[in-house]
């Protein structure tokens, strides 16, 4: 399987830029793996290694749930404004995810709960083929 990756350098204004990396991937299990690996070297390459666990933690979740229940074409984007890391996974099932609240003993309806836990927000966009769910991880002052 070949990943495809792009890092991009947008130019927002001429004193601030944001970074962008994209990611197209199949829905097969193996999507989840590349995407979380893709993450990892994304937060290495922008020098927020500490921001690592938090990160992939989030797109294996966003990816996985996009595999498991859209069962289509998953895209990835990270993208670093200043201070603020948005990641969006678009997939073609237009139901917007929904927190549960799991039993102590139930394997699944957690992902949302983590979600929550690391990041400081998090929506869906409805889309004509499907959804965009995004999560917003603050990055703190110094990583502007």
């Amino acid at each position: 399987m070949t990943v495809i990756a792009l890092l991009r350098l947008v130019l927002m204004t001429p004193w601030r830029s944001a970074a962008e990396v994209t990611f197209h991937g199949p829905a097969r299990t193996q999507t989840v793996e590349d995407a979380r690996r893709l993450s990892a070297e994304t937060m290495s390459a922008w020098s927020l290694p500490e921001f690592e666990e938090r990160v992939t933690a989030i797109v294996a979740e966003l990816v996985a749930n996009a595999v498991r229940h859209a069962r289509t074409a998953v895209d990835l984007s990270l993208i670093r404004r200043g201070s603020r890391l948005r990641i969006e996974v678009r997939d073609g099932d237009p139901a917007p995810p929904r927190r549960r609240d799991p039993e102590f003993l139930d394997e699944n309806g957690r992902g949302m709960l983590i979600i929550e836990r690391y990041s400081t927000g998090w929506g869906s966009i409805p889309q004509p083929d499907g959804k965009i769910v995004w999560v917003e991880v603050d990055l703190g002052p110094g990583a502007s």
